[in-house]
């Protein structure tokens, strides 16, 4: 029988990632989304299904919550990018935070996650709410992302923003430059 640790090792390895994989689900220890994950991460051109496979069986919606609250920023971009890989509504709330998190790695990954998620009422809520944010790339990447929503909503929001993203550059250029 091969344990957790032997079981992480075979993830390094193209020829036996799947193996490591399908162990790792059958132990069932949610920390084992940690190695799934960096071998997902991993350039190689195998198939990494059984990777998407095995995360899903260790119950990922709650492993998101469990990871994000660590303290190390590398795990709570992991969190944030497996919402990324099994959107949910759910996950909003979270990206929410990681939007504004310390880490420019995480609110990066929270930036690109957001505009995979499934386009509900509840998201293009968010996303509006973002088109406000102090930073650039976020109210951005909302614009963007809210510019594929065909709804009346949207379409109202990006034209209010763009009133107002016009007079805060036209009010920089008035500026003295010091």
């Amino acid at each position: 029988m091969i344990d957790y640790n032997e079981a992480i090792d075979l993830l390094q390895y193209p020829a036996t990632l799947c193996k490591g994989a399908h162990i790792l689900a059958s132990i069932g220890d949610r920390n084992a989304l940690v190695p799934l994950m960096r071998a997902y991460e991993t350039p190689s051109e195998v198939s990494k299904v059984c990777l998407l496979d095995a995360m899903e069986s260790l119950n990922v919606k709650l492993g998101v919550h469990e990871l994000y609250e660590r303290n190390e920023a590398g795990e709570r971009r992991l969190a944030v990018h497996l919402t990324e890989l099994f959107p949910d509504e759910e996950y909003l709330p979270l990206l929410e935070r990681a939007i504004s998190d310390v880490d420019s790695r995480v609110r990066r990954q929270a930036r690109q996650a957001l505009a995979c998620q499934i386009q509900t009422a509840s998201w293009e809520a968010l996303m509006i709410l973002l088109l406000s944010s102090d930073d650039e790339e976020t109210r951005a990447q909302a614009i963007q992302s809210l510019s594929r929503r065909n709804t009346d909503t949207a379409r109202g929001a990006i034209r209010a923003h763009a009133v107002h993203e016009t007079s805060s550059e036209d009010e920089d250029k008035s500026k003295p430059i010091q």
